[in-house]
């Protein structure tokens, strides 16, 4: 077996096994600190306090432990008025401490350790609090840099303590609700994700992963990488001003730090090396067909067993506002702005790197030749390599940034080139996602592209001394663009795209005969999100019309599902509503939500609920069309005690009364009932 081979039977597994340690591991630290709260909120209470205590809040990462406490909140871990009051008591205290050091040494403070090693940090505190006064007291809490010093300031300049204290409370609550109610959003996602389907935990999970590690990168990028360039840099310029020749011209026209540009044009130049050898060694890969490219099957196979509707129809609309139709009027918009602002030389850059861009593409996708996954997208254009939606996406976004960047200061630059940056990886993973390209596409098409813009960059930078772009006219003015024209485009094709991106499914058909006396022991004995883990069981086999089923079950009682719409969703932030008339939250077998969901009050706060999926078509000699096969989980279900920001439904572990329920329901009809070779019993409905 090849390395691909044993990665797609490994990968499904490693997915189950992460997930199950992942719920296991999540659920274990629900349980332990909702039996022991008062640990979480004193760790609460303990980071407020020392992130606003003197100098010690400079290190201490604080918010991150309040934002935490947010999430246990949303997760019904703990209780949301005793985390907010933890947090706020320990902001409070913290900066009364700060403010009473101040007060009380005045100016000896600046002996003392650490300010006498950093005295800085105490100068900086010092000229923000001339410039704003008491209100820094207030706004100093949202600023890192001077956080934990501003109280100290404020005790020193002999701020009076009912100003002080007034300032003190009133930006403890703001600091306190600032961090934890996102956290308490995100904890009550995830509790809902995953009522959902396991499927979007996981997908939350290597999201938050991936973040964390491309933060991590960069920073220790910025960290290690940037002195060895500098130093690299330094002796290349002190060669090149010591020699003669074109080399050390363009060596110092480059790296000369003396230069404006010279620091922009360092990093371009070691971004084109970069990406211009990894798009190199994948072309080399995929012509080779080296073993590392062809686990590009095992990264499909992978998300496909991830697909839910609901990420399909979102990724569908991602990866429409990547298309040619709002794409060229992207283009033509930034290229008109351009003209009637006269920067000419600017708009040639601006359309050949677009050109460029696009006949590269078609040029490297006629001569590799390679076919795209098994997707039905692929009788529109069969060629898969590299990705045009990516690169023309790297080029337009990321050439725009690096234009609007020019000439602002370093947060507006990374402000600009984030977005662009989760604009363009959007586009690029909807397309691996719904499995009209391979990963290796995509890796390439986004190193081509970032190796594009990187030459441009440096060429730009040497030879176009136009005046730099003004970000907010140009940024409003795109936006508008692509709500404008990928709003109209989702309207009108969105359906018909969702049907071009479809998941592949696989036909099945049964006799009926063969179905009565053994083969639905062959069929699906339980929901299944993962390879390698079971959900709820399926406890019904029905065949029958989705009319026939509808119409028994609403004879006995069995309401279809109310329907999902915006006053349906509000209603899961009433806690007080009757679980009647909450809408089911979905469960996915496969990927596939359920087609048909009915359910059955038994109480206020109790609801019996079925579940059924198409599974097979049933054939039999008598029947002049095939019937479909339904698959059914029967389920109760308990409406939570309110405990935090959002109504929550708890499955219960009772499947055979909500059965019994629904054997009642069917009675009328042929039945019969199973067992199962792990003791389950299994109704058979005709």
């Amino acid at each position: 077996m090849d390395l691909a081979g044993i990665a797609r039977h490994c990968i499904e597994p490693a997915l189950a096994a992460c997930r199950f340690a992942l719920e296991s591991q999540v659920q274990s630290l629900i349980a332990y600190l909702s039996a022991h709260p008062d640990l979480a909120l004193a760790a609460i209470f303990a980071a407020a306090f020392l992130e606003a205590l003197a100098f010690v809040g400079t290190i201490v990462p604080g918010s991150s432990v309040v934002f935490a406490g947010g999430v246990l909140v949303g997760l019904k871990a703990l209780d949301p008025g005793l985390a907010v009051a933890a947090a706020v008591i320990g902001a409070i205290l913290g900066d009364g401490v700060s403010y009473w050091l101040g007060h009380h040494y005045r100016e000896r403070i600046r002996a003392m350790w650490p300010l006498r090693r950093h005295p800085r940090l105490l100068a900086r505190g010092e000229a923000y609090f001339q410039r704003n006064g008491g209100k820094s007291v207030f706004l100093g809490r949202f600023l890192g840099p001077v956080r934990a010093i501003v109280p100290v300031i404020a005790g020193m300049s002999n701020m009076a303590p009912a100003h002080f204290y007034a300032m003190n409370v009133l930006s403890a609550f703001g600091w306190a609700l600032a961090h934890m109610l996102p956290g308490i959003l995100f904890g009550a996602s995830l509790q809902l994700a995953g009522a959902v389907s396991s499927r979007l935990v996981i997908l939350v999970a290597v999201l938050l992963a991936g973040l964390w590690l491309v933060a991590q990168v960069t920073r220790l990028a910025i960290h290690y990488a940037g002195p060895i360039l500098a130093w690299m840099r330094d002796r290349a310029v002190d060669r090149a001003r010591a020699g003669r020749g074109a080399a050390a011209r363009a060596t110092l026209a480059l790296l000369d730090p003396e230069r404006r540009e010279s620091g922009v044009l360092l990093v371009s130049a070691v971004v084109l090396i970069a990406a211009g050898w990894l798009f190199l060694g994948i072309v080399e890969d995929v012509v080779s067909g080296d073993p590392l490219v062809r686990l590009d099957r095992s990264v499909y196979d992978a998300l496909e067993a991830l697909r839910t509707g609901w990420g399909d129809g979102l990724m569908v609309a991602i990866t429409e506002l990547g298309s040619a139709y709002v794409m060229v009027p992207v283009i033509a918009i930034v290229a008109l702005w351009l003209a009637l602002t006269r920067r000419l030389r600017t708009l040639a850059y601006w359309i050949g790197a677009v050109v460029f861009a696009a006949l590269t593409v078609l040029a490297l996708k006629h001569a590799v030749g390679r076919v795209r996954p098994l997707n039905n997208y692929a009788a529109i254009d069969a060629l898969s390599f590299p990705s045009g939606h990516a690169a023309v996406a790297m080029v337009v976004y990321g050439f725009l940034a690096s234009l609007i960047g020019r000439g602002k200061h370093a947060w507006q630059k990374g402000a600009i080139a984030l977005t662009a940056a989760v604009a363009i990886l959007a586009i690029a993973f909807s397309r691996i996602y719904l499995g009209v390209h391979w990963f290796s596409d995509v890796a390439a098409s986004l190193a081509l592209g970032l190796a594009w813009i990187a030459l441009l960059t440096i060429a730009y930078a040497t030879h176009v001394r136009e005046r730099p772009l003004q970000a907010l006219p140009v940024s409003l003015l795109v936006i508008a663009t692509v709500a404008l024209s990928g709003g109209g485009y989702i309207a009108k094709n969105h359906a018909a795209d969702l049907a071009r991106y479809a998941k592949p499914e696989a036909s099945r058909s049964i006799g009926f005969d063969a179905w009565k006396a053994g083969a639905w022991l062959g069929i699906a004995a339980a929901r299944t999100e993962l390879a390698g883990r079971d959900e709820e069981p399926f406890r019904v086999q029905w065949v029958a019309d989705a009319a026939t089923v509808a119409r028994v079950l609403g004879a006995g009682d069995w309401r279809t599902a109310p329907a999902w719409s915006s006053k349906a969703t509000l209603l899961w932030l009433l806690p007080s509503t009757p679980i009647e008339r909450l809408p089911v939250l979905p469960k996915f077998h496969h990927g596939e939500p359920a087609a048909l969901s009915f359910v059955h009050s038994v109480d206020a706060h109790v609801r019996a609920i079925v579940r059924l999926w198409r599974i097979a078509d049933v054939i039999a000699q008598d029947a002049p069309m095939p019937q479909p096969l339904w698959v059914a989980m029967v389920t109760l279900e308990r409406l939570e005690p309110a405990h935090g920001l959002i109504a929550t439904t708890r499955t219960l572990e009772d499947f055979d009364t909500p059965l019994s329920m629904l054997a009642h329901a069917v009675a009328g009809l042929h039945t019969r009932v199973e067992t199962r070779v792990d003791g389950e019993s299994v109704l058979l409905v005709w």
